[in-house]
């Protein structure tokens, strides 16, 4: 059964009980979830917990109510090291006490989520390859406590074929959907149209890409009975397009279908931008096009899959970052942006570490590293010293930020520590979505020299782009210690920092 079918049942329910406003808050945090808004959901969930702490509430209701924030978090936020925490210390909860009895919902659990769901999604968002055996020790557990054909069952099932997946089993994770389909209809259950997504992962890692579209074709279909309108269709549309839109471009690319059609199956980047679980795939996708001569490869696509990256680094989704950042490396190496991929190869080896059973993706850092390295660094047209004056000269159609970074990086290596050059590689950084690059190139101007004024303003204006608040800490030290030391004789000193400390954010 559909978590929004049980949810519109219960619903009724409730309020026939004279449970609305318990009913209400269901919902509407099934939706915010639904739609990503984890902020809203945590903010909703004090008044929905009240509510479900009643004693006519049901004892599943303060679980659920719990449950939601962190299902907009590890789900549709697709957060991982910065959610797990939250994750495990629920699902500790929910297994205290729990008794060994199959098919009895653990303590916190019920029948539409189970507190195990969101530890799974965490590990799968963390590195899916790499947490096979935690998955597939929580995944046994957790579905000896569910009824199958319940929402909670369901969701655990596709979390196992998930992760047979991951463990390179996509055959055994298709006959396993099949085998526990066949279990619900058994005890008079059905699954629901959501199930046919864990099909189409398992079919698109055999190659099947023709079945995987088929079952996208029947989702299709049945929309609108499966998912009511609102915050779940559009989240099923999200998926299914997407979906389409990757199995379409791989088959682009193999020369069996039209690339102008994958192109226009490709929903808008801006819909991966707003809905974070999208990004891998979309990302994916953007590449197959690309080679299909159907995408254009420029400098703002770059700037995407960067700030894509490093957003999966900031929530430990360290996985799909890796992925995300090889993508953005092989791509500005093909349109010869040698900073943004020398950028994105750093960010993928820093992914790397913190993966297990990546040798396949090792394998491909390598090759892309030995192609860049094959690749002549970016000529001067001009002296160092003459960099800025050309950039600011050239008309606003020749302007490429990626190729100005370049001359602007060059230029450093012939003037390191040239506070106008750093102040340009500052401001398009900030462009590219590289404010951590560009700070990492003052910072060894600054602390040799902590009084220059210009080079400390720069990065200030760089690390409050980054919203980096530790950077700025450590900028608001340094200076004040620079200061400190020089004396009051020496005002610039003292100016830079009291700029610095006003417009740092306190805290």
């Amino acid at each position: 059964m559909a978590l929004w079918r049980w949810l519109g049942e219960t619903a009724r329910e409730l309020r026939a009980d004279g449970q609305a406003e318990l009913a209400e808050a269901l919902v509407r945090l099934a939706q915010t979830a639904a739609e990503g808004r984890a902020d809203a959901a945590a903010d909703a969930a004090p008044a929905a917990a009240r509510a479900a702490a009643a004693e006519t509430a049901p004892s599943w209701a303060v679980g659920l109510v719990e449950h939601f924030p962190l299902a907009a978090r590890v789900g549709d936020r697709a957060e991982g090291d910065s959610a797990l925490p939250a994750a495990l210390s629920r699902l500790r909860a929910a297994h205290a006490g729990a008794g060994d009895t199959e098919g009895a919902a653990l303590p916190g659990c019920g029948p539409a989520a189970c507190a195990a769901e969101p530890v799974l999604a965490c590990y799968a968002n963390i590195d899916g390859p790499g947490h096979v055996v935690d998955r597939a020790t929580l995944v046994a557990e957790s579905l000896a406590h569910t009824v199958p054909g319940t929402p909670a069952w369901e969701a655990l099932v596709l979390a196992q074929a998930d992760m047979l997946v991951d463990d390179e089993r996509p055959g055994e994770a298709v006959r396993e959907l099949d085998a526990r389909a066949a279990a619900a209809r058994e005890g008079g259950r059905d699954v629901s149209l959501g199930y046919a997504f864990g099909y189409v992962r398992a079919l698109r890692h055999q190659d099947r890409y023709d079945d995987a579209l088929a079952v996208l074709e029947r989702v299709e279909v049945g929309m609108a009975a499966a998912w009511p309108g609102g915050a779940a269709r559009a989240a099923a549309r999200r998926r299914l397009e997407m979906e389409r839109a990757r199995l379409l471009a791989w088959l682009a690319r193999a020369g069996r279908h039209s690339p102008q059609e994958a192109r226009a199956a490709l929903p808008e980047l801006r819909e991966a931008d707003a809905h974070p679980r999208l990004r891998p795939a979309w990302a994916e996708t953007a590449e197959h096009l690309v080679a299909a001569g159907a995408l254009d490869n420029d400098w703002r696509l770059g700037t995407a899959l960067t700030a894509w990256s490093r957003y999966s680094e900031r929530v430990g989704s360290h996985r799909p970052g890796l992925r995300v950042s090889l993508v953005a490396a092989r791509l500005a190496g093909a349109r010869g942006a040698r900073w943004a991929a020398d950028c994105a190869l750093a960010r993928a080896e820093r992914a790397l570490e913190r993966v297990r059973r990546g040798a396949e993706e090792a394998a491909d850092l390598d090759e892309i590293r030995a192609d860049t390295a094959r690749r002549a660094p970016r000529e001067l047209p001009v002296p160092a010293a003459e960099v800025l004056p050309m950039l600011r000269g050239q008309m606003s159609e020749e302007v490429d930020p990626e190729h100005q970074a370049d001359l602007v990086v060059a230029a450093l290596a012939e003037r390191p520590g040239d506070a106008s050059l750093l102040n340009a590689l500052g401001q398009v950084g900030r462009t590219l979505a590289l404010t951590d690059a560009a700070a990492a190139m003052h910072w060894p101007r600054l602390r040799e020299v902590p009084g220059d004024q210009k080079t400390a303003l720069s990065l200030l204006e760089t690390l409050l782009a980054d919203k980096d608040t530790a950077g700025l800490r450590v900028l608001v030290r340094l200076l004040t210690d620079a200061a400190s030391e020089a004396g009051s004789g020496h005002r610039p000193d003292g100016a830079a920092a009291s700029e610095v400390a006003a417009a740092a954010p306190a805290g």
